[in-house]
């Protein structure tokens, strides 16, 4: 998805500090997994909607050319859980069932294709919508540190903003809270409105959603690479689908793990 990204302060790097950590040829592994608690609300009953998403991808540089890097991410594997009305279903991509789902073929038909993606090091962007799994495209993003691991110290803050054609917007407030010889975490407190249209099962459904979150981001100081993040999110609003309008709400967290 496009993002009209708005920097509302500018990260002062030593130049290519952070682009020599990272070369052609390097490769990653990713796990990236998101456990929510949905309640939704329809025709006067509660349903509560427990859920669980893990996805692991290969990623591998394959240029750098000055800060601009780019990779091949490539989805290995999904699995899951979805509870509703007491009903359990899970899923995984490596199983047959799974893979005859039509509810998941828009997902399976990305598996083992190679993805192209395009980021920039020294610069951090976050996906507007934390409530899901976070995906290739959002990882890449946020995979190379945005400050100089050898200079920034405890208390840096910075923000920024993005909007899209849609209305949904995203305000996020950077800031390190801890610089260590082996790591640099990056806390990031973000408020979001989702403003979209989905395709669910065949139907189209129009979301709008208002949602808080919180992610600690820890880098490996010496490379300025990625290590983990853990992210807590909340989200409430209105999903509609055929003309009807289904208030509903959720809470989750969701973490990422580079290997």
């Amino acid at each position: 998805m496009k993002r009209i990204f708005i920097a509302s302060a500018i990260i002062l790097l030593a130049t290519g500090i952070q682009a020599q950590t990272i070369s052609a040829g390097k490769k990653f592994l990713v796990i990236a997994s998101v456990k929510t608690n949905t309640s939704v609300s329809q025709m006067g009953a509660e349903m509560e909607i427990p859920a669980t998403g893990t996805v692991t991808t290969d990623f591998e540089v394959k240029s750098v050319a000055g800060k601009t890097v780019t990779f091949a991410a490539t989805l290995k594997r999904i699995t899951g859980s979805v509870t509703m009305m007491g009903n359990e279903q899970t899923f995984d991509s490596s199983d047959s069932a799974t893979a005859a789902n039509p509810q998941l073929a828009d997902a399976l038909k990305e598996i083992n294709k190679p993805q192209e993606i395009i980021a920039e090091a020294g610069k951090i962007s976050l996906p507007q919508d934390a409530s899901g799994t976070p995906r290739s495209e959002d990882v890449a993003h946020y995979l190379m540190i945005p400050v100089n691991a050898a200079s920034v110290k405890e208390g840096y803050a910075w923000s920024d903003s993005s909007s899209t054609a849609e209305g949904s917007r995203s305000l996020n407030n950077y800031t390190v809270t801890k610089v260590s010889k082996d790591e640099v975490v990056i806390t990031v407190i973000s408020n979001n409105k989702t403003i979209t249209t989905r395709q669910q099962m065949g139907m189209e459904m129009k979301v709008n959603m208002q949602g808080a979150s919180t992610s600690i981001f820890t880098y490996d100081a010496a490379s300025g690479i990625l290590k983990t993040v853990a992210t807590s999110f909340s989200t409430s609003g209105n999903n509609e689908v055929m003309g009807n309008e289904i208030p509903m709400s959720t809470k989750g967290t969701a973490s990422v793990t580079i290997k």
